[in-house]
C-alpha cells in the first residue's frame, strides 16, 4: 500500500473489516516490529498470545489450529486488504509499507484490547 492511498484506504470496509478479528490484528501488530516471519513462527506468537491473555495452557492441537485458520484464512484477508504479501511455497508472511496513520490504528486497536484486559 502506497502512502498516497491513505483516504481511500481509511475509507474502505474491507479495511475495517480485516481489522475486526482479533488474531488479525495481533497478526499485524507483531509484523509492524518483526516486518517479516513464517507462518511457523507466526502460529507459535498468536499461541502464546492467546495463552498469555487467557491465563491457560495453549496445545499442540491449538497451535495447529492457528496455524490453519492463518493459511486459509487470515493471510488471505490479509493478503486482499493489501496489509502483507503471503509467499504460500516458502511460508514467509512480510508486512507491506503502510502509511503511518495505518499502522498507527494497528497499534491504537491492539493497545487497547490490553488495556481491557488489565
Amino acid at each position: 500500500m502506497q502512502t498516497e492511498e491513505l483516504p481511500r484506504r481509511v475509507a474502505e470496509d474491507q479495511f475495517y473489516r480485516t481489522l475486526a478479528n482479533l488474531q488479525r490484528r495481533r497478526l499485524l501488530y507483531y509484523l509492524l516490529a518483526e516486518e517479516e516471519s513464517t507462518v511457523e513462527e507466526l502460529a507459535t506468537v498468536l499461541s502464546g498470545w492467546e495463552a498469555t491473555t487467557t491465563e491457560t495452557m495453549q496445545t499442540h492441537a491449538d497451535r495447529s489450529a492457528i496455524r490453519l485458520t492463518l493459511i486459509h484464512n487470515h493471510l488471505p484477508q490479509l493478503v486482499e486488504a493489501s496489509l502483507v504479501e503471503y509467499d504460500s511455497d516458502d511460508g514467509t508472511v512480510r508486512m507491506v509499507s503502510l502509511h503511518s496513520r495505518v499502522r498507527e490504528i494497528i497499534r491504537q486497536s491492539v493497545d487497547a484490547e490490553r488495556r481491557t484486559e488489565s
